[in-house]
């Protein structure tokens, strides 16, 4: 299976998926979350049909709309999926110093698709996981 990279913009997150690793970083401010993320469900559907027996999603989201986060938590519930099949799945969430607005989206998140998320806290310039 091919991996599927985006480049980031300003609006679009970077997106990183390999087979047991799903990176989305960077801002999501979009006017059509269809267009962008069909590339990324298209991706994950296929993907599903011989996942690895650990998945893990990293989000190191800056910023990210309301359509958006619609968009990333159904993603997420299609990939939780794996669970139901004995796989394991982790959900790594990162969210710069001091935003707890990012914080309590994640933790939002987490109640709402009951899937434990790993909180993790950066520094605005800190490296990618």
């Amino acid at each position: 299976m091919e991996d599927l990279i985006i480049e980031k913009t300003r609006k679009t997150p970077g997106v990183n998926l390999t087979p047991g690793a799903l990176l989305f970083y960077g801002r999501s401010i979009i006017d059509n979350t269809r267009d962008f993320y069909q590339p990324v469900y298209d991706w994950i559907c296929k993907y599903l049909e011989n996942p690895a027996n650990e998945t893990e999603v990293i989000m190191k989201l800056e910023y990210i709309d309301a359509p958006s986060v619609n968009t990333l938590m159904n993603l997420l519930k299609i990939i939780n999926e794996i669970r139901e099949r004995g796989l394991i799945f982790k959900v790594k969430w990162f969210y710069e110093y001091g935003d707890l607005e990012m914080l309590q989206l994640g933790s939002i998140l987490q109640s709402r698709l009951e899937i434990e998320f790993d909180f993790h806290e950066f520094e605005p310039d800190g490296l990618m996981p």
